[in-house]
């Protein structure tokens, strides 16, 4: 086995759990880097029902993309899918920064 090269088998039940899930993730789900905004507005029609306080809502996936702020409306017909791509892309971060975190460690502590 070539140096610093860590075998499955060698790894912790819980690095072998955040890999594991990184690759189920990873398999079979959309991903999506943003935020969500929920938006209000009044279409300007005098007649709409926005004039008499019930406003329009829409749905905003608002990211940085090369240090400037874009945005962009989210169909009503995909809303649940591009909430579950937000949530799904925060987990696969939170889980690749767990793993980091124990590489770190191993790195520090010189432990292959």
């Amino acid at each position: 086995m070539r140096e610093g090269i860590v075998h499955p088998s060698q790894l912790s039940a819980a690095e072998r759990s955040f890999r594991s899930r990184i690759a189920q993730l990873g398999h079979d789900h959309w991903f999506l880097r943003g935020t969500l905004s929920v938006r209000t507005r009044t279409c300007g029609k005098p007649n709409c029902r926005c004039a008499r306080g019930a406003r329009h809502t829409s749905l905003y996936l608002v990211q940085s993309h090369s240090g400037k702020m874009r945005q962009i409306c989210v169909p009503k017909a995909w809303e649940d899918r591009v909430r579950q791509a937000v949530q799904d892309y925060q987990q696969m971060q939170r889980l690749i920064e767990e793993v980091s975190e124990l590489e770190w460690k191993r790195l520090r502590e010189r432990k292959p």
